[in-house]
């Protein structure tokens, strides 16, 4: 810990602002309860209700502790409307360094396994909520819905270049829906390994891959995003389309997708940007108002595959970014 701050002051010329910095720093982790709190986000964005969930604490102290956090600039708030998370600020060294450190010894907090034991239900729940939500609206309903998702026209040939650097024996669809991408993504690769949590929208698949005649080269798999059914090192490529905003642990699912690509392997993310539109929250059982695109990258990063390839599309309201998985 303390190389990393001496490094912090060698980079930075010491003065009376960069001393106030680091006392406000040191002072906000301090404490108990925000320590416990800045454990929790290096898991993952959380609001405030969750939070409140896995400490135990009121809504009051837990918003008092993020505020502190706030002018320590050691969390960040975003979201936009009705939605607001929390995340670890990885812009800054000195809290970077930190909080990095503590997350290496966090065994040695009292209570910390119990914290991350709830944490873990909160994110079953985000999961079973966008579960019930496909199974809920039925094959009928959601091809309604998905035609006010914005055109995926615009960013077909982007997937289909990327796909087609090197041919792809297998790609694994994660969150294949109804599987209408299944077609498009044949003509990349040999096969497709189609993974859905929603037993409806997995029925609505199998039909479609049925009639189009695809059985022989499609395999569709009951799973999370976030415990895909998979191997280590089994696919040449990864396809989430417009999943991550659906998923209770985004993170983690790019972290799943890294595992089950073969080094070289690509995997293609596909998602909204970050809107306001709360009712469109409600009619698609969103998650997550859409990403910011350094979170979006962010996950690529933090999942250690290397950013080969980015771009928005549909006037900026969809990211689109290619990580490639390193050969160690």
């Amino acid at each position: 810990m303390v190389s990393f701050v001496l490094d912090y002051i060698s980079i930075y010329s010491y003065s009376s602002c960069m001393e106030t910095i680091m006392e406000r720093v040191f002072r906000a982790l301090a404490e108990r309860n925000r320590l416990r709190i800045v454990l929790l986000l290096e898991m993952g964005p959380l609001n405030v209700s969750e939070i409140v969930s896995v400490l135990g604490m009121s809504q009051s102290n837990v918003s008092h502790h993020l505020k502190l956090l706030l002018d320590a600039d050691v969390v960040r708030r975003s979201g936009r409307a009705n939605w607001a998370f929390y995340s670890n600020r990885k812009d800054n060294l000195l809290v970077e360094g930190l909080v990095r450190t503590a997350f290496q010894t966090r065994e040695q907090l009292g209570g910390f396994q119990d914290d991350m034991n709830r944490l873990a239900q909160c994110h079953a729940l985000r999961r079973e909520s966008s579960k019930e939500f496909f199974d809920r609206v039925g094959e009928d309903q959601w091809k309604d819905l998905s035609k006010r998702l914005p055109s995926s026209r615009e960013y077909l040939p982007f997937i289909r270049e990327q796909l087609k650097l090197a041919r792809r024996k297998l790609t694994l669809e994660v969150g294949t829906g109804q599987g209408n991408m299944i077609p498009f993504l044949l003509s990349c690769s040999d096969r497709v390994l189609a993974v859905d949590n929603s037993r409806e929208m997995l029925g609505s698949a199998l039909k479609f891959v049925t009639s189009e005649k695809l059985s022989t080269r499609v395999e569709l798999r009951l799973g999370d995003a976030e415990h895909l059914p998979a191997g280590d090192s089994i696919a040449e490529a990864v396809f989430m389309h417009m999943l991550l905003h659906h998923s209770g642990n985004p993170l983690q699912a790019v972290k799943e997708a890294a595992r089950v690509l073969k080094p070289g392997g690509i995997l293609l993310a596909v998602d909204l940007s970050e809107h306001g539109n709360s009712e469109f929250k409600a009619q698609q059982g969103d998650l997550w108002p859409g990403f910011s695109k350094e979170r979006f990258k962010g996950f690529m990063i933090e999942a250690e595959l290397s950013i080969v390839a980015e771009e928005t599309f549909n006037k900026g309201t969809v990211l689109a970014v290619a990580g490639m998985k390193g050969d160690n």
